[in-house]
């Protein structure tokens, strides 16, 4: 028996004849269930897969990349498995009244992810450089220490959150919509994700090339896209509601 993997949301046939394989060591070649006037991309898989392999994300992700060069898209989280063509066909049909608003507001959008990070120690170093009196603070008792480490501390994601805004306003007026993760690491200045119009990509390219050589060496960035939608297609789509 086998299962059905789901890579994305579209309407009409995005895979249109293109031979492409699927995940798992089957490597099923993908194809579309169609239902409420939407098509999913799939491909079957045996039915005890688990996804898990790292080749199966980039088979993921290639799929989807392919997908977007026909069609728009509303992807997938990675590893959405079904047990069959009969339950995407509900899914489809449960969520059209979600779907088809979604793939009209991405339509002709792609998504790009901007990534800011601090060199070493400049975080640190830009905020003492803005506030010198913390430097001369006396700190000879373990009460003023702790005092210092907490001006300091708050010192720091002052200049962290606006390092953010300057960083962010260039960004987000090229783009249509912006979705911004909070930091994971000490060094991770701004993560944003941008929704933007490929007739507005030269724009946003353009202040991302600006942005670089404005806040270099103190920040580095990693501009990568363009990439399938995830962060404007958070929808929680079960057949099962």
């Amino acid at each position: 028996m086998s299962a059905v993997y789901v890579y994305g949301v579209t309407r009409g046939d995005a895979v249109n004849g293109h031979k492409l394989a699927g995940v798992s060591e089957q490597a099923a070649p993908v194809r579309v269930v169609t239902g409420g006037g939407l098509t999913a991309a799939v491909s079957d898989v045996p039915a005890d897969w688990r996804a898990a392999q790292r080749a199966d994300v980039e088979t993921h992700d290639r799929i989807l990349a392919e997908l977007m060069t026909h069609a728009t898209v509303v992807p997938m989280r990675f590893g959405v498995v079904m047990d069959d063509d009969a339950q995407v066909r509900e899914l489809l049909e449960r969520h059209a009244g979600e779907l088809d608003p979604l793939l009209n507001r991405l339509e002709g959008h792609v998504q790009m992810t901007v990534k800011a990070y601090y060199g070493e120690d400049a975080l640190l170093r830009e905020t003492l450089r803005h506030r010198p009196e913390l430097t001369q603070r006396p700190a000879d008792s373990p009460q003023q220490r702790i005092e210092l480490g907490r001006e300091v501390a708050a010192a720091v994601e002052e200049q962290r959150e606006h390092d953010r805004r300057a960083l962010l306003e260039p960004l987000a007026a090229a783009a249509d919509e912006v979705r911004v993760e909070d930091a994971v690491t000490e060094r991770q200045a701004l993560v944003a994700h941008l929704l933007v119009a490929q007739e507005r990509r030269a724009k946003l390219d353009a202040a991302v090339e600006r942005l670089v050589t404005a806040i270099a060496p103190r920040l580095t960035l990693r501009y990568i896209g363009p990439l399938p939608p995830y962060s404007f297609s958070d929808l929680a789509l079960t057949p099962w509601d």
